[in-house]
């Protein structure tokens, strides 16, 4: 199979080296088209092939699985260059949060469409990739990706906020991990060096309520510092963080 990518920002980058990380995809297998003169240097340095908006069409018909990582405004804008005639026979994965596939069909006419919203650590295929229906073959390079898991197309925003967004979320929490070790008269270093430690130790035990229960003995000092975050209901900020990236992705 061949692959072309609609945008090489961030996550283009991402899902571009999480298909060469997997080994089943070589990269003069991957077309990049970006408008960026900058964004085709770099994917040019990583021996893709490369191709304007101007040469959209020509990337389409090179290539057998389209995904389009771009905002859902500059896909509206690229959707009216696009020949139809030259989708047929194409499978498509859509990254951009908040377009359904009913307004992807709009655009582009009801072609093989997937939706799919992965973390960036996919670059290493150690990522989250949440995604709808796709061909076997592709779906055997998304479980190299990482933690993949197929859901059901009315359940993709939410795995899209808790999956994509969770990231951003969980790296948040660190840095607020971070700062209060600074405060406490550690250096940024040391400070990142324990908070790093300390995140990845949590997420090796497992069972994260059984290693709360396990740390904060009764009347010692982790129990102390457990009991204000419940004062502060870090439950709550954290659900609600979730529901209003939902609702944002839902549009």
């Amino acid at each position: 199979m061949k692959f072309g990518i609609i945008g090489f920002g961030n996550l283009g980058k991402a899902y571009a080296a999480a298909l060469v990380c997997t080994g089943d995809v070589p990269a003069n297998d991957i077309y990049i088209c970006d408008s960026s003169c900058t964004a085709l240097a770099l994917a040019e340095k990583e021996s893709y092939h490369i191709y304007t908006p101007e040469d959209i069409n020509k990337m389409i018909r090179e290539t057998d699985v389209i995904t389009i990582v771009v905002k859902g405004y500059v896909f509206e804008e690229l959707a009216a260059t696009i020949d139809k005639n030259a989708l047929c026979g194409k499978f498509f994965i859509s990254l951009m949060a908040g377009m359904s596939f009913e307004k992807v069909y709009s655009l582009i006419g009801e072609v093989n469409l997937a939706r799919a919203m992965p973390s960036l650590a996919i670059a290493v295929n150690d990522g989250v990739m949440p995604y709808t229906k796709v061909p076997p073959g592709v779906a055997e390079l998304f479980n190299k990706f990482g933690y993949a898991f197929e859901v059901e197309p009315d359940e993709i925003d939410k795995a899209m906020a808790f999956a994509s967004c969770g990231l951003g979320f969980a790296a948040h929490l660190m840095d607020a991990f971070a700062a209060a070790g600074e405060a406490m008269g550690f250096s940024p270093e040391i400070a990142s060096q324990i908070t790093a430690l300390t995140f990845k130790n949590a997420g090796n035990l497992g069972n994260f309520r059984e290693t709360v229960s396990s740390v904060a003995t009764p009347g010692g000092a982790t129990e102390q510092g457990i009991k204000h975050m419940e004062k502060c209901n870090v439950h709550g900020i954290v659900a609600t963080a979730m529901q209003k990236a939902k609702d944002r992705v839902s549009g």
